[in-house]
């Protein structure tokens, strides 16, 4: 008997440990099956943990290898999200891969890469960089196909009327704005409207950038041809000098201040009151999660009209405190004997820029006459008309952004608080807005499960009742054959 009993635990005892490596060698061939091929299925309604269709098809162009590094705090919840979605990612092409960073443990990458908050990612590949400021898809797929775009976009710097220019490389010069536009893979060079008639066509954005002289009409009137077609214009324009522009602002609905802002919430900065503090932006892509300070050197206030023209979308970008006002009595400023005077100077908050988003249609070509084209440029404004009038079969926008002010993204300017972020993206929504890919976001829906009496019944002894005692009873008859072998 003693026998028996222990040649029936010898073979149970072998059969449990045949068994248990039997089940762990299968554990580990899917395991290593999952790796290899790996299967992902999304069964929300929504499809919030799956890419969109634009998302695939770039991830599936990319052929080169990719490198994310995610700058999270370690632990943050917000690093597990970035992490998901990285992932998935990665899940439709293995050529991106992805590292954590934390910056507070390695603040010497942080430097390298200049990263100054959390939550920022740097995509490294085919001899490029692109920084992602928040780890959403829209970010992240628009950022993958900025990197994987064979071409560079061009912007263009007016000359010729004493702007700033982009090789001076003193303070108030733009070569460090320059810089800043070449390290994100864009080219930059100089136009001058008084030997061509047309402003370029691979022109991704034109910015003026504090002219001390007017543009002739001509000029402006190429710069109107050339918003029409599609095209994006920035305006830097200095306290009493309009640069000739002024009627072609005011037709689109955007008012030149004559007059200068004055913050008394500078000093609280270490400046003077002739340098607004900026902290208030409005709804806009440019300024979506903008939360740090610009400050503008002798500012003239930039306001949008409450009746804009048909066809035109005003937004105002940045705005001063209430502490600020606009002074319009500029000699009294110069005196030093400035002072708030109700009814005659704008009170606070003034805007300082303005963008004007101009739906082509509704607007017409403003063709200058012939003998006022010179006669070598003739031939490429024929050109341009005729590529005007193919543009004109399909929409599209035209966009204005003016500031009231030069020397914030001068070098002096450049490196303060959010400056240089601010004309960046100003500069990299205009360039990009046409091509870059917009995701909505995945909504879930609310699902309200309505039951009549009998189901409500029905589900109550099924999940209370029968579920648990079946489990019993189940338990009952693996108690009972084992009793049984015995």
């Amino acid at each position: 008997m003693a026998k028996t009993l222990k040649s029936r635990r010898l073979h149970y005892g072998s059969s449990a440990v045949f068994s248990t490596v039997v089940f762990l060698a299968i554990l580990v061939l899917v395991a290593l099956i999952a790796e290899r091929h790996p299967l992902r299925a999304d069964l929300t309604e929504s499809g919030q943990f799956s890419l969109s269709e634009q998302s695939r098809k770039v991830v599936a162009s990319i052929e080169e290898p990719i490198t994310i590094k995610a700058f999270f705090a370690a632990g943050a919840p917000e690093a597990s999200r970035a992490k998901d979605l990285l992932e998935t990612y990665r899940y439709h092409n293995k050529n991106l891969r992805y590292e954590f960073i934390d910056p507070d443990r390695e603040p010497q990458l942080a430097r390298q890469y200049e990263i100054r908050d959390y939550g920022v990612l740097v995509i490294e590949g085919l001899g490029r960089k692109e920084t992602v400021p928040r780890a959403d898809e829209e970010a992240l797929t628009n950022a993958l196909f900025k990197l994987s775009r064979k071409d560079d976009k061009t912007v263009y710097f007016l000359t010729g009327h004493g702007e700033r220019s982009f090789e001076d490389m003193s303070k108030g010069g733009y070569s460090s704005a320059r810089s800043a536009l070449v390290k994100e893979n864009n080219q930059v060079k100089s136009l001058n409207l008084m030997q061509q008639t047309e402003v370029p066509q691979d022109a991704a954005v034109l910015i003026v950038a504090g002219p001390q002289k007017p543009l002739f009409a001509e000029e402006v009137a190429s710069l109107e041809r050339y918003l029409l077609r599609g095209g994006k214009v920035v305006f830097f324009l200095d306290p009493e000098k309009d640069g000739g522009v002024r009627s072609l602002l005011e037709k689109y609905g955007i008012a030149l201040g004559d007059d200068m802002i004055i913050d008394k919430l500078s000093r609280v900065f270490g400046g003077s009151y002739l340098m607004p503090v900026v902290t208030q932006y409005g709804s806009h892509k440019i300024t979506q999660g903008f939360n740090v300070a610009t400050f503008y050197s002798e500012a003239r206030s930039v306001t949008p009209s409450d009746a804009p023209p048909d066809g035109v979308t005003l937004v105002p970008l940045a705005s001063t405190s209430e502490n600020a006002w606009a002074e319009t009595d500029l000699d009294r400023l110069y005196r030093g004997e400035a002072s708030f005077e109700e009814g005659k100077d704008k009170a606070g908050p003034i805007s300082v820029g303005v963008l004007a988003a101009v739906n082509t249609e509704k607007f017409s070509f403003t063709k200058p006459p012939a003998s006022e084209a010179s006669p070598g440029a003739q031939e490429s404004n024929s050109e341009a008309h005729d590529t005007e009038k193919a543009d004109t079969s399909k929409p599209t926008m035209g966009y204005l952004v003016v500031f009231g002010d030069s020397d914030f993204a001068d070098n002096t300017h450049f490196g303060v608080s959010g400056n240089s972020d601010l004309f960046l993206n100003m500069v990299h929504f205009l360039a990009e807005e046409e091509s870059l890919i917009s995701i909505e976001p995945r909504k879930q829906k609310a699902q309200t499960l309505m039951l009549t009496a009998t189901q409500a019944r029905v589900a109550f002894w099924t999940s209370m009742v029968g579920v648990p005692l079946i489990v019993v009873l189940a338990g009952f008859g693996v108690y009972r054959i084992r009793r049984s072998q015995r």
